[in-house]
């Protein structure tokens, strides 16, 4: 756990470092230095410093004499308020406080700047990683739970709306808030926490969703600044749960300095002529990208086609960076780095992964796995089909996993469509069956709904059996499942994405429903809570699930079946999707079960009652063809090992 004093005297330094006028009233210092820290000790032994003189163009950048570190390269950038320069840290270095001394045109003396190099904290890489033992839950920190009113507003920021009621504008929810219900996260199985970005995201308007960064060095204040996230991280931790950080190298907003006064032109993707941005932070006219992800591996692809779609600013409002630019490369490069070793980063999702430029990518992640081996990044790779998704995941030998929309399309044909010969079930079968093209399917995140699509709940019409089967299949399936905030409750909203984000219930005083207790939950919701804590208990005591042998059965008769199996059980799932009472014929199982003993009943989304010979309920005799499933059921067997 990061030690009090030294979180104090880090987030001191920061505020030093980055945005010092804001945090105490006075007049930004001259200078500013990305990354704010660095440490001793890192592989690779040097460090690109970005240094920014706000009003003064830079001659030069000199260091005062230091132990093991000296600057190798001071390279002026084309804007003249920068320059970049590489330190080199001995490996023998100590931890130290480096004096760099910044002169610029206007002045006689130099601009005095302490730079800090850090000793490394083992305990920050003691829980990296992710693996199908796991389960994530997904949050929009803004709408989750409101733990310090005191910075819904902060003075300075553009952006002062706070309106619960409007789905584009800030509620209040902020990390203190996260913090304080990580025992009610953990009671749905989740291992691991993902939040929507966290970082500074001071735009006129919209800016609660976090994906219009504009200051890469900074947690928003509105969720509790650097602190708060500190201490979220050794909350998580000491639960023995992990931090999964959001992280977007394709783009930042518009009012980004990097844009409004960048080091380089090059470092975004702009064209000759290119608007500037209005009171709302919306550029007037610039290329959008044309989405065709196609183009990456069509080998007729025409060439402006392509860079339409590498090159294209996402919105209006989000401005493309152009990873080509050595020095951006870089700088993205570190700030991945300086996360991880700041806060004790367990996971990276990645934002719009098949957008940036897919060599950098390459050395981003290997990059990051140079110094964190155990790490575990994962993409936003949004393809409509198999080998689009295989092909975003060969160019990166490095990236450890994806978020599986093709498991997402396949869940929503099985639950929202009828079964036909490619269609409803057998095309969910016929997805997983392409597993044979991945590397490593089980790194693969899979997921009902999220941030960017509808309610599960909503999707499946409100219907509670294709939702009981939806989050049986999700907490069983190959991969890392992930649940999305609030669908433990039914939450319900479909296609607006200010309204898909919606308040948690309790996360703010004086609602008058509640998830976290259970106070006036209506009989559906605390049912829907009940069952995905079952499931979490489950999955808990069968350790089998994720980590076993996986078979799967063709679908018959609208009923799907798949098993994990090891030497100590097998776990069946049988999936019926029609509207009449079914059987799995017994001698499909034939010979997987030989070598266990007689099945127990281990979960039942709807009770399946049939005559056996005897004439009662269904037992496990000889006399009994097949394995009950009631309509649109699912029912979970386990076979003990012999």
């Amino acid at each position: 756990m990061m030690k009090k004093g030294r979180r104090a005297f880090l987030g001191l330094l920061i505020a030093l470092m980055v945005m010092p006028g804001e945090a105490f009233g006075t007049k930004e210092l001259k200078v500013v230095v990305d990354p704010p820290n660095w440490w001793v000790g890192m592989p690779g032994n040097t460090v690109e410093l970005l240094v920014e003189h706000r009003f003064g163009d830079i001659q030069k950048v000199t260091l005062e004499e230091a132990k093991g570190v000296r600057i190798f390269k001071d390279e002026p950038a084309q804007n003249p308020h920068y320059h970049y320069v590489t330190l080199v840290i001995e490996p023998q270095a100590p931890a130290q406080t480096l004096q760099l001394n910044v002169y610029d045109t206007k002045s006689k003396r130099p601009t005095l700047v302490p730079y800090v190099l850090e000793a490394r904290d083992p305990s920050r890489r003691s829980h990296m990683g992710l693996d199908s033992r796991d389960l994530i839950y997904l949050v929009t920190p803004d709408r989750f739970a409101n733990g310090n009113p005191s910075n819904d507003r902060i003075r300075g920021l553009a952006e002062q709306s706070l309106n619960r009621s409007q789905g584009y504008e800030r509620h209040g929810g902020d990390l203190e808030g996260l913090t304080a219900h990580l025992d009610f996260i953990a009671s749905l199985g989740a291992t691991a926490v993902w939040t929507m970005p966290i970082l500074e995201n001071d735009m006129p308007r919209a800016s609660y969703h976090g994906y219009a960064i504009t200051n890469h060095y900074r947690v928003d204040r509105r969720f509790g600044g650097f602190s708060a996230y500190a201490d979220y991280a050794d909350a998580l931790h000491a639960k023995g749960m992990k931090l999964v950080m959001d992280m977007v190298p394709n783009h930042f907003g518009t009012a980004h300095r990097f844009y409004q006064n960048p080091p380089d032109s090059n470092w975004i993707n702009a064209w000759p002529g290119q608007p500037e941005t209005d009171k709302n932070g919306e550029v007037g006219e610039p290329l959008i990208t044309n989405h065709r992800y196609a183009t990456m591996y069509d080998p007729y692809a025409a060439p402006s086609d392509k860079a339409q779609f590498t090159d294209g600013w996402f919105v209006s409002s989000m401005v493309d960076v152009n990873q080509r630019d050595r020095h951006c490369a870089q700088y993205l490069v570190q700030n991945a780095i300086w996360w991880i070793e700041s806060i004790g980063v367990d996971a990276f999702r990645v934002d719009t992964w098949i957008y940036p430029d897919q060599s950098f990518l390459n050395q981003w992640s290997t990059a990051i796995h140079a110094v964190y081996p155990d790490f575990f990044i994962f993409s936003e790779s949004w393809v409509h089909n198999e080998h689009s998704q295989q092909y975003f995941l060969d160019q990166h030998p490095t990236l450890d996993g994806a978020a599986d929309f093709m498991m997402y399309q396949a869940w929503k044909e099985a639950l929202e469509k009828p079964t036909s010969w490619n269609g409803g079930l057998n095309h969910f079968y016929m997805n997983l069956a392409a597993d044979y093209l991945y590397r490593a399917p089980e790194n693969f995140v899979v997921f009902l709904d999220n941030h960017d699509e509808g309610r599960f709940f909503a999707k499946v019409k409100e219907d509670k059996d294709l939702y009981k089967m939806g989050l049986a299949m999700l907490y069983t399936m190959r991969g890392i499942p992930c649940l999305f905030y609030g669908t433990e409750v039914l939450m319900r909203a479909e296609n607006d994405h200010g309204a898909m984000r919606q308040d948690m219930f309790g996360g703010w005083e004086g609602d008058t429903k509640n998830a976290f207790t259970g106070e006036n939950l209506t009989g559906d919701e605390a049912e829907a809570l009940a069952f995905v804590r079952d499931l979490a208990d489950l999955r808990t005591a069968h350790p089998v699930i994720g980590t076993g042998s996986l078979r799967q059965w063709a679908p018959y008769n609208d009923v799907y079946a798949y098993a994990w199996y090891n030497e100590e059980e097998l776990v069946l799932v049988l999936v019926n999707r029609s509207e009449m009472l079914q059987k799995f014929a017994a001698k499909r199982l034939h010979p997987l079960v030989a070598d266990y003993g007689q099945p127990e009943i281990l979960l039942e989304t709807k009770p399946a009652h049939v005559e056996s010979k005897g004439g009662g309920p269904a037992d496990w005799t000889e006399g009994v063809q097949g394995y009950p499933i009631a309509p649109n059921g699912l029912t979970m067997y386990r076979f003990p090992g012999k």
